[in-house]
């Protein structure tokens, strides 16, 4: 069994895990952070260089010898902001879409609505952002985390695709979780991964203003976002959202 005072963990570096990680070394001091996109802490989890990590949840598909700790992980229940399909022509005529590769989830999400809510088939592709990357060559192009949040341009239109997510099934959505390799037992790390969320909400003014000197954008901008999209305690709704994504990505041929 894996000691969960040396463990190696994964956090993304967008401002939406900040609540979730910053207080963690004051609950695992002698714990390791590395900091990467989640497609990539996928592959080091996969790889056995990470005992757990703020996965995409379409790897709990992948792996099913993967674990996650109950209760934590980023959603939504509506507009999330940091998930967006920017499109330069109206979403019914997209015929080619770009899509960021950084989330898996977010990936399979947008390819579920595309069949699902929007009944369209298009053609995807890779891209790597900025936005003008992806729109060079093709109709939409899918951002996620900081760049998809802090974008200011102008283009035809931008959905958002945790509300397009509830406008298509009424239920939240869960982007990523704590997700724990074999040899971990996920319910065992429940006090230190809560004790560091439950501090992380009560200090959100202060991680505003962290997050902001590291953004053109103010405190308010971050604040807003923490308390208005982004939900990080998971229950019931949000695990049956979960499980709905997860069958409906399996359905697809995603995973």
């Amino acid at each position: 069994m894996i000691q969960s005072d040396f463990l190696r963990i994964g956090v993304v570096p967008y401002a939406n895990g900040l609540p979730l990680e910053h207080f963690l070394p004051n609950y695992l001091p002698q714990a390791r952070i590395i900091r990467a996109v989640p497609s990539a802490l996928g592959k080091m989890l996969a790889a056995g260089e990470l005992d757990v990590a703020m996965l995409s949840t379409i790897e709990l598909a992948r792996h099913p010898e993967y674990g996650f700790i109950p209760g934590l992980g980023i959603g939504s229940d509506g507009p999330v902001a940091s998930v967006m399909l920017f499109c330069s022509q109206e979403c019914r005529n997209v015929s080619t879409v770009a899509l960021d590769q950084s989330s898996l989830t977010s990936v399979a999400m947008a390819r579920i609505l595309f069949a699902e809510y929007w009944k369209r088939n298009p053609r995807y592709m890779p891209f790597t952002p900025p936005l003008d990357n992806g729109l060079r060559d093709a109709d939409a192009a899918l951002m996620i985390g900081d760049p998809a949040l802090e974008f200011n341009g102008s283009v035809l239109r931008k959905l958002d695709m945790g509300e397009c997510w509830r406008d298509y099934c009424g239920l939240p959505f869960v982007y990523a979780a704590w997700i724990t390799g074999p040899g971990l037992d996920p319910e065992s790390l429940q006090e230190p991964f809560h004790r560091a969320l439950a501090e992380g909400l009560k200090a959100l003014d202060a991680l505003s203003r962290i997050r902001a000197g590291q953004s053109s954008k103010p405190p308010e901008f971050f604040f807003d976002y923490y308390t208005r999209c982004v939900r990080y305690q998971l229950g019931d709704r949000e695990l049956e959202g979960l499980r709905f994504f997860l069958d409906r990505a399996r359905e697809h041929g995603i995973v």
